[in-house]
Order: C-alpha cells, then sequence, then structure tokens
C-alpha cells in the first residue's frame, strides 16, 4: 500500500555542527531587538500579506460583474467560490508540507506562483468552466500565504514580538485594502470588463518571486537547524546580527562555543506526528476552533443583509451597514498592534471572538437601527482583532519541522467550515428566519472561544520551549 506524503518516514537530519543548534539559534534570535531583515525582505512580506488578502477582497466586487458578463444563474454561480475554497484547502496542505520539506523559501515560490498566475488567469476567463478552474488555482495560493508569511516572520522574530511584527504588516495591509477597495469602484464603473483588470492585478504578486532568495526573503534558520543545516543556519543569523548591531556569534559572543547538545525533540518532528500526542491535541484545538470560526464568520459575511433585512432594517440601510463595517478592521489593527505582546495571543482571540458574538446578539435583539449599527460595526471590529493573534499562535505552537504543514492544515482545512455555512446556517436563516439563524451563529462562536481557551501559553516564550 503506498504511503501518503504526511505518513512517508521525514530524511534523518545530518548531525549539526558543534555548539550550533535549535536551542542556540533560537537564544540568538531571540536576543535580538528587532528582526533582521532586509529593507527588500519586508518588502516581500508586506506584498504577500497584501496580496493574498487583495484576492479575497476584490472576488466579492466583482462577482456580479462575472455574474453578467458570464450570465451565471443558480448553481453556477457558486461554482467559482466553491472550488474556490477547495483549492484554498488543497493548496494549503500541498505547499505546506512542501515549506516543511523542503524549506519555507520552496514553499513560499510556490505559492505565490500559484496565487499570481491563477489572477493574472481569472481576467481572461471566457466561461464558467475556465473561471472555476482559474479561482480554483488562485485558491491553492491563497491558502498558503497567509499561513507560510505568519510562521515565516514567526521564525525570524525574537520571541517577545511575533506577534507585533504580524500585527503590523497586517495593519499595512488593511490600509492598502481600504485604498484599492475606493480606487476599484470607479474601474468597474468605467468598463463592462472593469473586473478583469482588476483581478489581474493581483497577478502582480509576481514580482516578489524574485526577491525570494539569499539577500531579501532568506531561508528560515530555524528550519534549516532542524534539518541539520547548521552551518547555513549561522551564517544566515550572523548576517541578521549584523543588520541589527549584534556581534556576529550571538550577544554575548558565546553562545556557538557551547558543548554539542542532543537536538531537542522540536528538531525532528515529522510531519505525520502532528496526528499524535502530544501534538495531536493542539491540532484539534487550532482546527476545531478554525473550523467552527469560519462557519460563523462566513454565515455573517454573506448573510448580513439578509439578517439586518430579516429583523426590520430596510434594505438601503442594511447595505450601507454592511459597507461601513469595511473601515472598522483598521481600528482594529491598531489596537492589535499594541496589545499583542502585552496580552496572551489566546485571550486577544477570545476577546476578539466575543465580542463579535455580543455584536450579533447587539444586531439580533431588536434595539432598533442604530444599536443594530453599532452591533455589525463591532462585530467587523472583533474579527479583525483576533485575526492576527490567532494566525501567529497557530504558527506558533507547533515544531519546526511540521510549523507549515501545521498551519496551512489548521487554516485551510478550517475553511471547509465557510463551504459547508450555506448547509448550516442558510436553512435556519429561510425557515425559521434572522433571529434564530444569528443565535445559531452566536452559539458556534463562544464554542470557537472556548475550543481555543484549551490551548497552550505562547507569549514570551521561545518556540523551543513551546514545541516542547
Amino acid at each position: 500500500m503506498s504511503q501518503t506524503p504526511l505518513d512517508s518516514p521525514a530524511p534523518e537530519p545530518p548531525v549539526p555542527t558543534r555548539g550550533v543548534n535549535a536551542r542556540s539559534v533560537d537564544a540568538r534570535i531571540d536576543a535580538m531587538p528587532k528582526v533582521g531583515l532586509s529593507r527588500a525582505g519586508w518588502l516581500a512580506l508586506m506584498l504577500c500579506f497584501f496580496f493574498a488578502n487583495y484576492d479575497i477582497s476584490v472576488l466579492t466586487i466583482t462577482l456580479p460583474s462575472m455574474r453578467s458578463a458570464f450570465g451565471l444563474a443558480g448553481a453556477e454561480l457558486g461554482y467559482p467560490i466553491t472550488w474556490n475554497l477547495v483549492g484554498y484547502c488543497i493548496g494549503a496542505y500541498a505547499f505546506g508540507h512542501i515549506a516543511d520539506r523542503h524549506g519555507r523559501q520552496k514553499g513560499l515560490a510556490l505559492t505565490i506562483l500559484a496565487l499570481g498566475i491563477g489572477g493574472l488567469l481569472t481576467a481572461f476567463s471566457w466561461d464558467v468552466w475556465s473561471l472555476t478552474f482559474f479561482r480554483f488555482l488562485t485558491g491553492c495560493g491563497m491558502g498558503a500565504v497567509l499561513a507560510l508569511c505568519s510562521a515565516y516572520i514567526g521564525e525570524l522574530a525574537p520571541k517577545n514580538q511575533r506577534g507585533g511584527y504580524l500585527s503590523r504588516l497586517y495593519m499595512v495591509g488593511t490600509v492598502l485594502l481600504l485604498a484599492i477597495g475606493f480606487a476599484s469602484l470607479p474601474v468597474l464603473g468605467a468598463s463592462p470588463d472593469g473586473w478583469r483588470y482588476l483581478l489581474g492585478f493581483g497577478g502582480l504578486v509576481l514580482l516578489v518571486l524574485p526577491l525570494v532568495g539569499r539577500h531579501a526573503l532568506v531561508e528560515s534558520p530555524r528550519w534549516l537547524v532542524a534539518t541539520g543545516r547548521a552551518d547555513e543556519a549561522d551564517r544566515i543569523v550572523r548576517e541578521m546580527e549584523t543588520r541589527v548591531g549584534l556581534p556576529p556569534g550571538g550577544a554575548e559572543g558565546t553562545l556557538e562555543e557551547e558543548p554539542l547538545e542532543t537536538a531537542p525533540a522540536e528538531e525532528t518532528v515529522p510531519a505525520r506526528a502532528l496526528f499524535k500526542a502530544p501534538y495531536l491535541g493542539r491540532m484539534l484545538i487550532v482546527l476545531g476552533f478554525w473550523f467552527i470560526f469560519y462557519i460563523a464568520m462566513y454565515g455573517y459575511a454573506s448573510y448580513l443583509p439578509l439578517i439586518l433585512e430579516g429583523i426590520g432594517i430596510s434594505t438601503s440601510d442594511a447595505v450601507l451597514v454592511s459597507v461601513l463595517t469595511r473601515a472598522m478592521p483598521l481600528v482594529s489593527t491598531v489596537a492589535a498592534v499594541l496589545l499583542v505582546e502585552r496580552m496572551e495571543r489566546r485571550t486577544m482571540v477570545i476577546i476578539g471572538t466575543l465580542v463579535f458574538a455580543a455584536s450579533l446578539l447587539f444586531i439580533t435583539l431588536d434595539m432598533g437601527e442604530a444599536v443594530a449599527t453599532i452591533g455589525a460595526l463591532f462585530s467587523s471590529f472583533g474579527i479583525a482583532f483576533m485575526a492576527t493573534p490567532a494566525y501567529t499562535y497557530t504558527a506558533e505552537v507547533f515544531p519546526t519541522r511540521a510549523r507549515g504543514t501545521a498551519s496551512a492544515i489548521a487554516d485551510g482545512v478550517g475553511h471547509l467550515g465557510g463551504a459547508v455555512t450555506p448547509f448550516v446556517v442558510l436553512p435556519i436563516l429561510t425557515g425559521f428566519g434572522a433571529r434564530p439563524a444569528s443565535f445559531v451563529l452566536v452559539g458556534l462562536l463562544v464554542i470557537a472561544a472556548g475550543i481555543i481557551r484549551l490551548g497552550v501559553r505562547t507569549r514570551d516564550r521561545s518556540l523551543t520551549e513551546i514545541a516542547a
């Protein structure tokens, strides 16, 4: 019987260079005052985050134009969206596994390639089937970009700055998305093919590919040392130390002189160990959280106008409220930047999730349009507030040798919650009304918050310590 990639044995790592191991690399990175990436590396990461989120957001505003262009109706309207999510799940696992087996650089390069080519080809779609296939290809890239970038920055950042850097990247991306969102409206209105231009613009993520190299997006030194390539890891860490003003070899200059230790378990964990103790519990927690959370979030995002109309808010006001909610992520990302290194990550996830749930109650309890509007705004705040710490947490609770696979599975397979949303929420909405549907969403969010509460503590702890 053939083995799946997850079941195949991982190659035994070579013996590392004397004194350079996961703990010494951890200590040297954690001693840095900031991440030792070049400006080109930061530009590449920012573009990755931006274009991944751009493709997610632009699909919503271009769907009506695509529907008119191809005469989509009934089930056909759901094909591009459904297969985009299927691609998200497949790409998340495939590219995450490649990142663990062959390096972060190869994983990132392939997922950027899929995202960019898929976006470009979508702009040249000629019927519903070509559109569906190209959205599937784009989804394969989308599924791994955010997870791999989150894991990557977590591996290069000091232990007390992982969440802060990720939050700032999200904040910059949010500002850019707001600007592009306003700029896209004239493009859509100027030409029937405006949707093609907007989707084709996403192909510019391919400009990041030349930046995946030694002088920009370097290989993760934690991954290198975990796979036995200690000399390469040492060279990259030395370059990072020089860039941030520390003496190469460690802030104290003695870390490399440690006697050779037995590699900690964190260095040798194969991907298949994610489904065995002690990592099975962590996988079930983060996967369960994302799956249930995405059911509620996609139900809210897809059916908010219907829910608002169902409780008596006019159609025009319902659309206005839906538009206003898009401005709140900027406020919440600023709050996340200020708090992400001062609070436990899972606590921020719980707060954001429960704020989302409470906001849905405000919308549902028929306290007037003003209260419903406030509820809609704060629901958007809650979603954006928990996003960065949730991605950070998902990446940092797993060992280096399986971090890419684990992060991608958790987020990618978690998106299947979005795929089952129409079968869970829509029947309740159409059969019983807006309030029962909203109460179900609230219940799901409370369950998700309870699940993530079971996770381990990660703030201000080294990745090797967390993985133990």
